[in-house]
């Protein structure tokens, strides 16, 4: 896989194209989607080599995305918050030395989710309103490359690609996904079989924002998306910020 960011860019990874939406009593209506989830729990691990990255994804109904996330590698743990306003704005705290490359880890955090996404909807077409109970996952595609791109870096994986493990529903809204992804990684004339573990769960339940829009936001570091798109910033919360980036 291949992508444009940096160290930190490379191991931290979210849903930028999660959508909030209500859910019926009776369960999910058939037309959502995987890509619908109010909030993602997920998880990636790359057996055997020490890493494992954790982070629970909130999507606001005005379009802002939180992500609380942590990383272990061995012999080093980082967390933070990454918390990206009106597609430009990017605040962030936390993540220890990273802390400079903290917000440059959006678009290596949108390819891994992609990924997930697309693997889900590869183990499932149905989408998760056809999830009622346990679903054994086992699908080879040795014809068909994925190929990921947020506008602002790409990554694929070539075929042949396979997916094993699980999807089940504790609930109505709430699906769990254990999935084993095999692919081929390194040079032409170095290839060989890598794995990686992603794990976790989507929630389809509205939910209310976990950062207030009166919170303040002196405490966060704030960065662009698009250094074209900077501006001073005179606001003291982070509704003010939403209003003053409206009006740019």
């Amino acid at each position: 896989m291949k992508s444009k960011p940096g160290k930190m860019a490379l191991v931290l990874m979210m849903a930028l194209m999660a959508v909030t939406g209500s859910v019926p009593a009776g369960g999910l209506p058939v037309e959502t989607r995987w890509a619908d989830p109010s909030s993602v729990q997920l998880n990636v691990e790359f057996p055997g080599n020490g890493y494992h990255a954790s982070w629970d994804l909130f999507r606001c109904s005005c379009g802002d995305l939180l992500v609380r996330a942590e990383l272990a590698v061995p012999g080093e743990v980082e967390s933070g918050e990454l918390l990206l306003i009106g597609g430009k704005a990017v605040l962030t705290r936390g993540f220890g030395v990273h802390k400079a490359e903290a917000a440059a880890s959006l678009d290596a955090a949108a390819l891994m989710m992609q990924l997930a996404l697309r693997l889900l909807e590869r183990s499932e077409p149905g989408g998760p309103a056809g999830i009622s109970a346990p679903v054994e996952v086992d699908v080879l595609d040795e014809i068909n490359n994925i190929y990921l791109d947020t506008g602002y870096a790409e990554g694929g994986f070539q075929a042949p690609w396979s997916i094993a493990g699980t999807i089940s529903a504790p609930d109505d809204t709430l699906r769990k996904f254990d999935l084993n992804f095999t692919f081929s990684a390194g040079p032409p004339g170095a290839v060989e079989q890598a794995m990686m573990r992603l794990y976790g769960e989507a929630d389809f339940a509205q939910q209310d924002f976990p950062v207030p829009g009166s919170s303040a936001i002196d405490d966060w570091d704030l960065s662009w998306r698009d250094e074209n798109d900077a501006v001073k910033v005179t606001a003291k919360t982070l509704d003010g910020l939403r209003a003053q980036l409206r009006a740019k």
